[in-house]
């Protein structure tokens, strides 16, 4: 049986989507693989948590993301490493010469010199990191994040009044002031999760836009959010997946987001596509759908075949496939 050491960040209680990505995945393979586990631990450092990982590496390796670093103690072993983004890399290019240069030693350069294989949730990702760090293509392997099984349809039956238009996550790159100048004077109801900035709330409020905010959800909550939703609003500036895109289109509501980058990848031909900085063309894509039920509902179809590309078994047998691959080179 193959013997697989799961690498992970310090144990979290919020933002745990890289380790429920790899419970999905662990869960699935369980009878083929035997899979051991390493956490980071947050109070030591760095460079004590590489020497501890070093001694816990085993047949094959697979750092799960987040902790780059912690493929330097590993030279001479079987690696892999999972990269979900380059976001923050490119966000600290603009912020801190200095940050970005020790970002991009720490967890690039030097970490890739010890990894066999990368796999990426996107072919965004996969472009960018060949252009930034010139890793061999024929080591890469695209494999998308999987949709946890709680999100399952639900039948849409008349839409809201008003009509709900959710967002999840309000970061900057998420694109919330563009949906509120696009629905100005629309009528829509906004479902946000997440933190709004002061500015974006006296925006709200300027505009006279019924709205809620929500944070700190479960599982089983944002599951809800999607149910009593009418149309996903996920047109961000920057993703390096789009799992909203997903889980939306199981839940079988209909999805705007970005003609950029992972999101159009995500959601080409069973999402509407929208410039994410014509607040215009974000307004014009959510009217279709709530003035065209022909047409929500065909997005609807289109969606839910779309998702279940990205099934938890299915990613995990391509999962397995690395870990043969792997286990075979010599």
């Amino acid at each position: 049986m193959l013997s697989v050491t799961y690498f992970y960040r310090e144990p979290r209680k919020t933002g745990v989507s890289i380790e429920g990505i790899f419970g999905l995945v662990k869960e699935d393979l369980k009878s083929e693989v035997e899979i051991k586990e390493f956490y980071c631990d947050a109070t030591l450092s760095r460079l004590q948590n590489t020497v501890r990982a070093s001694k816990a590496a085993g047949g094959i390796n697979h750092i799960t993301g987040d902790v780059n670093f912690l493929a330097m103690g590993m030279k001479g072993k079987k690696n892999i490493l999972t990269i979900h983004d380059l976001g923050h890399y490119d966000t600290l290019k603009k912020r801190s010469a200095i940050q970005h240069f020790i970002y991009q030693l720490l967890w690039f350069k030097y970490p890739l010199k010890y990894i066999d294989i990368v796999t990426v949730v996107s072919e965004f990702t996969k472009s960018k990191l060949m252009e930034y760090f010139h890793f061999p293509e024929d080591r890469i392997r695209v494999i998308h994040d999987p949709v946890k099984p709680l999100f399952k349809y639900a039948v849409k039956e008349a839409l809201n009044k008003p009509v709900r238009v959710l967002m999840m996550g309000t970061g900057k790159h998420k694109n919330l002031r563009n949906l509120v100048e696009a629905a100005k004077g629309t009528g829509l109801h906004l479902d946000i999760i997440g933190w709004p900035d002061a500015e974006e709330l006296a925006l709200l409020k300027a505009y006279s836009i019924s709205h809620i905010v929500s944070n700190g959800l479960t599982d089983d909550e944002v599951y809800q959010k999607y149910v009593d939703c009418d149309i996903m609003f996920n047109a961000s500036f920057y993703e390096g997946f789009g799992m909203p895109i997903i889980e939306a289109q199981s839940v079988g509501r209909p999805v705007v987001t970005s003609n950029i980058g992972a999101m159009k990848e995500v959601g080409g031909g069973s999402a509407t596509l929208v410039d994410p900085h014509k607040p215009e063309e974000i307004r014009a894509a959510i009217m279709k759908l709530v003035n065209d039920r022909e047409y929500y509902d065909q997005l609807v179809a289109l969606g839910r075949k779309n998702a279940n590309n990205y099934r938890h078994d299915v990613i995990a047998r391509q999962y397995l496939e690395v870990y043969k691959e792997l286990s075979n080179n010599r």
